[in-house]
C-alpha cells in the first residue's frame, strides 16, 4: 500500500514538472494597445524597448510615458536623451529612478498611477518579460487599473530565436517561479 501511494505521488510530481516545463515555453503573449493614460517602459534589454514606447505614444495611445528606471547613461537605452531622440517630448516623460527589478517596477509604477489620478497603461517590455511581467503587475494592482501588456521585439526576432533563447528561457523560468513563491527578492 506505502509503495502505491508512493508511485502515485511520484507520477503526480512528475506530471506538474512536465505541465510547467510546457507552460514555461509560452512567452509568445502581447495585448493589442488600446488608448491609455500612461505606456510605461520598463528599462534594461536594448533599445527595442523604447523603439517601441515611442511608436505607441507617436501613434497617439497615451499623452504620458514613464521610464522605470530612468537611467541617464550612453550605454543603456533608458535615458530621457534616448526617448526624446526617439520623438517623445521632455514634458510627456515621467521619470522613475528608484526600481531595480520587476517588482519594484510594478510598485513605482502603481505608486506613480496613483499619485497623477491614471487608471490606466500599456506595459512596454521585451516578449520574454512579459509573462513575469503580467504576473507581479497583477499581483499587485488588485484590480484597480487596466494594464494592457505590449511585446517590444528586438529586430523582429522572437526571444526563442536568438542564440541566447536556452539562458532566456532558464531565467525567465527560474525568476517566474521565484515570483509565485514569494521569493523574487533573491531571484534577481
Amino acid at each position: 500500500m506505502k509503495i502505491r501511494v508512493l508511485v502515485i505521488a511520484v507520477c503526480i510530481l512528475l506530471m506538474l514538472i512536465v505541465v510547467s516545463l510546457i507552460e514555461s515555453f509560452q512567452h509568445n503573449y502581447t495585448d493589442s494597445p488600446v488608448e491609455s493614460d500612461v505606456i510605461v517602459m520598463l528599462g534594461g534589454d536594448g533599445p527595442h524597448r523604447m523603439q517601441k514606447a515611442a511608436e505607441l505614444y507617436k501613434d497617439g495611445y497615451a499623452d504620458k510615458v514613464i521610464i522605470t528606471p530612468v537611467i541617464e547613461s550612453d550605454e543603456l537605452s533608458q535615458s530621457s536623451a534616448l526617448a526624446m531622440e526617439y520623438g517623445i517630448p521632455e514634458e510627456a516623460l515621467i521619470l522613475e529612478e528608484d526600481a531595480t527589478s520587476t517588482y519594484s517596477n510594478a510598485t513605482e509604477t502603481i505608486e506613480l498611477m496613483e499619485q497623477f489620478d491614471m487608471t490606466s497603461a500599456l506595459i512596454v517590455t521585451s516578449d520574454y518579460h512579459i509573462k513575469r511581467s503580467k504576473y507581479i503587475f497583477e499581483k499587485l494592482n488588485e484590480g484597480r487599473f487596466d494594464f494592457r501588456y505590449i511585446a517590444s521585439y528586438e529586430e523582429d526576432d522572437r526571444w526563442y530565436e536568438g542564440p541566447g533563447a536556452f539562458y532566456v528561457w532558464y531565467s525567465e523560468y527560474i525568476k517566474l517561479w521565484a515570483y509565485r513563491l514569494d521569493i523574487y527578492r533573491w531571484s534577481e
